[in-house]
């Protein structure tokens, strides 16, 4: 009771994915102090990826392809991107596991339009010309296009703001379409970093996780605002056409994680759903999936605290893998389960079980004390926080 009845004075920035592969973060132009990660789960082997460029032609397009080579023994082969395009020049940047793959052009010639074909592990950008003709090449490469790094290299973009939307007392939904030439496929898991408004502030920016993404032009934050939080009044005060400041992406999550455990359960707390709906509705799409249980057990104070269940549950009823919702509240009597999480809400999973977890910091303490108590191994342990 003592637990939840603190107020949490500082922002609960939740969703940031921290264990995960240990990346340095890389701006162009600028030096930032990165977050500290946990190291990854250890039953999981750094995979070896490579890429492959390549180009064809007709007379009236030019079509850039870029391959992931993903090891066989991974089946999830998906990769993810983002790229800033205009009639002249074309930068990529595909993230594929642990690795980044950097393509930079500057086109033989100004096009029409470039159109994103994405599938899996590969990309395509086919480049509509001015005028019918072969090009004796794409064009000039930079001095690092076509090289692969460990490192993310992370680039600063304008999100416009295109709905606000009220989703309980508390919390709001946001949707933003990128900047004209930006388009991003972000990686599941990923977050990106808000810039924040306040240049007299000491925290210049804050780790947002990306709860839905519905194109390569368009994402969505899940909100809850804090009156006194340093971020949140900003976000839940942008009105559409606002612009904010973005730093992205940062993170990922190795779906063959998931995929080598066929039980997964995700705890969540409050808006530390946001990294969990992109991930279901990768489970409830693909076939990979189909012999997986995934339970969510929703920690919230109230029925009308809990966070976009119509979303959910249409999720869990259309998945191909089984996937249970179970609402758990503390502050409000019902004929389920109630209170704080403990060692009875898991009683019924092993121990050998995938656990996620995400929610504010006392949320995250008391469930790795509850996870330690139950034998659940560190490896078996992913979090996400703020």
């Amino acid at each position: 009771k003592q637990w939840y009845q603190r107020r949490v004075r500082e922002e609960c920035l939740v969703g940031y994915l921290v264990s995960a592969p240990k990346l340095s973060l890389q701006v162009p132009g600028q030096t930032n102090s990165s977050p500290a990660f946990l190291k990854p789960p250890v039953s999981v082997a750094a995979p070896t990826v490579s890429f492959s460029f390549d180009t064809y032609q007709t007379l009236r397009c030019l079509t850039l392809i870029m391959y992931s080579k993903i090891p066989v023994s991974k089946k999830f082969r998906v990769s993810s991107y983002h790229c800033v395009i205009s009639e002249s020049n074309v930068d990529v940047y595909i993230q594929c596991l642990d690795k980044q793959f950097m393509v930079s052009i500057e086109l033989f010639e100004q096009c029409k339009t470039i159109e994103i074909r994405h599938s899996g592990p590969k990309l395509e950008l086919i480049i509509h010309k001015q005028t019918e003709k072969l090009w004796p090449s794409e064009g000039n490469h930079s001095s690092k296009s076509k090289s692969t790094t460990d490192k993310h290299v992370m680039k600063q973009f304008k999100a416009t703001c295109t709905e606000n939307v009220e989703v309980s007392h508390d919390s709001k939904l946001l949707t933003f379409t990128y900047e004209h030439g930006f388009y991003a496929m972000p990686p599941l898991g990923s977050h990106i970093f808000v810039q924040n408004p306040d240049k007299t502030s000491v925290v210049d920016k804050k780790p947002y996780t990306i709860f839905n993404v519905v194109d390569n032009k368009t994402f969505q934050l899940l909100v809850k605002k804090y009156d006194d939080g340093i971020m949140s009044p900003y976000l839940c005060s942008l009105s559409p056409t606002e612009e904010m400041s973005v730093l992205g992406f940062d993170n990922a999550l190795d779906m063959n994680i998931l995929h080598g455990n066929t039980s997964i359960v995700m705890l969540a707390a409050g808006t530390g759903i946001t990294p969990f709906y992109r991930i279901l509705k990768e489970l409830a799409a693909n076939k990979l999936f189909n012999n997986h249980t995934c339970d969510l057990l929703f920690y919230n104070k109230t029925q009308k605290d809990v966070l976009v269940k119509d979303k959910l549950e249409s999720l869990a009823g259309n998945s191909k893998c089984k996937i249970g919702l179970v609402d758990v509240l503390s502050r409000e009597t019902w004929d389920a389960l109630m209170g704080h999480i403990e060692e009875s809400h898991l009683s019924e999973y092993s121990p050998k079980s995938l656990f996620l977890v995400c929610g504010p910091k006392l949320f995250m303490e008391l469930s790795a004390s509850v996870l330690k108590d139950l034998g659940v191994e560190k490896c078996n342990i992913i979090e996400f926080k703020g």
